[in-house]
């Protein structure tokens, strides 16, 4: 036998497995115990984690801050215009900031502690909001104005959601990352659920001024919860362990994330159907008061506005719990399916003839839209490579999300033409658009079954 002959899988010296004089016996290493395998994403409570404990806080702190200042500035806007064009222009001010600065802001997360820089913007909100209260009080606040600020502070948010998109794959892993973002989804709609009749109270009672300062109170929590956050040595420097920085700059490195998605089948045909949804999507979102006072005859003041708002988020939050149990199924038969539902839904919700009907369609309509909103992200954040993952999370919302003001914008233009129903309806064919290339793409090729156990790129 040749030195180093394997026996029984294991390698022996020539002279002890000869037939001559025995070499003298040598102590053979205990065998290395193979590391246990992580406990499935399903089974994992990531709410034992304190670093994700803190991070569930302060995202559910900006969400307070966030969702009733877009409850309450297009409501506001509308109530003094009476322009849904104006109301739609407001509402995109939400959304715009993804399309301009969200790729520049990945390369700049890549680059960076991803907690620092929500700190940073946390505090910046915080300022921003403040500005209104001022301007108030000076009498020289007008819609122009209360646009640059959603704007500014839409702009802000973006830094703090591609951060929070990188940090989340850091604190819990890759393996419970759809666990993950089920809680953050749960808490968030949650509290955007009580967000919409808190706002309505806020403006009636409290007024614009006194309601934005409020919010400022809840910017500067999140930045304190923040705080409480303990990165480790690689993800505070800013590089993920093992992945160098891209050469080439900036512009090189956002162009990395943009290839990704290319080369990458699964998250391109998400984030093409993602904005074919976002634009019938827009029409909902970025309208909802306007077309429940035009198409449903409720006042501005009327609190059943209120109750649509919290449907929808209601639809959201069974949004988080379904969503995980979708994570060992096939995306692409399953993101076919759920654009069926979000397609049949959104059409029902255009159709509805009184409040009732509304809050009903809504509901489910954004229980299957959310629902293929956290499988996409939850994919990305799976597929991704550590060093892209701000880039390629960011490109992918920015292609995505920057169809919702275009969703917005088309539909309020159409109102002041054909009326709101008219328009709503005409709105859902993108969303039946991205169903059709959702079945094709279905026919073509097979897809992944368990996104979590996909290789890992370099």
């Amino acid at each position: 036998m040749e030195r180093g002959a394997r026996v029984d899988g294991d390698s022996v010296p020539a002279e002890s497995a000869g037939s001559g004089a025995a070499a003298p016996a040598e102590r053979r290493a205990p065998e290395p115990k193979p590391e246990p395998e992580p406990e499935p994403a399903d089974k994992r409570s990531v709410l034992r984690d304190h670093d994700f404990r803190a991070l569930l806080a302060s995202k559910s702190a900006s969400t307070v801050a966030s969702a009733v200042t877009w409850v309450v500035l297009p409501l506001y806007v509308y109530t003094v215009s009476r322009s849904s064009l104006l109301t739609a222009v407001a509402s995109a001010m939400n959304v715009i900031p993804y399309v301009l600065f969200g790729i520049v802001a990945g390369a700049l997360v890549d680059r960076s502690s991803p907690r620092r820089v929500m700190i940073v913007v946390e505090l910046g909100n915080a300022a921003i909001m403040l500005t209104v209260p001022a301007l108030h009080a000076g009498h020289v606040l007008s819609i122009a104005v209360l646009c640059a600020v959603g704007f500014t502070s839409a702009t802000a948010f973006v830094w703090f959601d591609v951060a929070s998109s990188t940090l989340v794959p850091s604190v819990v892993g890759k393996t419970a990352v759809f666990h993950a973002n089920g809680f953050l989804w749960s808490v968030a709609t949650l509290v955007q659920a009580v967000a919409a009749p808190t706002g309505f109270f806020l403006l009636n009672r409290w007024g614009i001024g006194w309601t934005f300062a409020a919010l400022s109170l809840f910017y500067a929590l999140s930045a304190l919860f923040l705080a409480m956050v303990r990165m480790p040595s690689a993800a505070s420097g800013g590089v993920a362990a093992g992945a160098p920085a891209s050469a080439g700059g900036p512009g090189r490195a956002m162009l990395e994330g943009l290839q990704f998605i290319v080369r990458e089948p699964t998250i391109r045909l998400l984030t093409i159907i993602g904005m074919g949804s976002g634009i019938s999507a827009g029409a909902v979102y970025g309208m909802i008061v306007v077309f429940a006072n035009r198409a449903l005859h409720l006042g501005t003041d009327d609190y059943r506005i209120s109750w649509i708002l919290a449907a929808s988020s209601a639809g959201a939050l069974l949004a988080s719990f379904a969503a995980p149990r979708l994570r060992g199924l096939p995306p692409i038969p399953s993101v076919a399916g759920l654009l069926v539902v979000d397609t049949v839904l959104m059409a029902g919700y255009a159709l509805s003839a009184d409040w009732q009907m509304a809050l009903g369609a809504i509901l489910l309509w954004n229980l299957a839209h959310t629902t293929l909103m956290i499988v996409s992200i939850s994919l990305r954040q799976v597929l991704a490579p550590p060093r892209l993952q701000g880039r390629v999370n960011a490109a992918g919302k920015m292609l995505a999300w920057g169809s919702v003001p275009l969703g917005s914008a088309l539909c309020g233009a159409l109102t002041g033409w054909i009326g709101s129903r008219q328009a709503s309806l005409l709105l859902v064919a993108p969303i039946a658009a991205s169903l059709v290339l959702a079945a094709a793409m279905v026919v073509r090729r097979p897809a992944v079954t368990d996104p979590s156990k996909a290789s890992e790129s370099p």
